[in-house]
């Protein structure tokens, strides 16, 4: 009988210190997103997600996020061109980054999920219909 307890009382530690660790999917790829944002994208973007006013748009708490094609788009092939962010119109060129599908789904729900944006997961099997997609109003290279 006294087996018979321990082992409970081990089991309901066991099942508690789990309940305090929840790292969802999107959990971790937020975390791995913040890696990929601070190797390729925070030199424009900045630290805090505000860009630099006139020359790297804000990706702090816009609806400019919204579209995930768009944002597959933009990071892989980049743009140029007029776009106007949070009211702030912006005309310059971004060049397309190098990344895996995964570390583009990742970046995107980190941005999507920081500085007062709140967005749905991205998901890995998004990222190649995304490429083949038809985004409308955007200009690549």
């Amino acid at each position: 009988m006294q087996k018979f307890i321990v082992l409970i009382i081990l089991l309901i530690v066991a099942i508690s210190s789990q309940s305090f660790y929840q790292n969802t999917p999107l959990a971790a790829s937020i975390k791995n997103g913040q890696s990929v944002y601070a190797t390729y994208c925070m030199s424009c973007h900045m630290e805090d997600g505000n860009g630099v006013e006139g020359a790297f748009p804000s990706l702090v708490k816009t609806n400019h996020l919204n579209d995930k094609n768009k944002l597959v788009k933009i990071i892989l092939q980049g743009m140029r061109g007029q776009t106007v962010v949070n009211g702030i119109t912006y005309n310059g060129e971004m060049a397309g980054l190098n990344l895996t599908d995964q570390e583009v789904a990742d970046v995107i729900n980190f941005i999507r999920n920081s500085w007062g944006n709140k967005a749905t997961a991205m998901k890995i099997t998004e990222v190649a219909p995304a490429k083949k997609s038809v985004v409308k109003g955007y200009q690549a290279f």
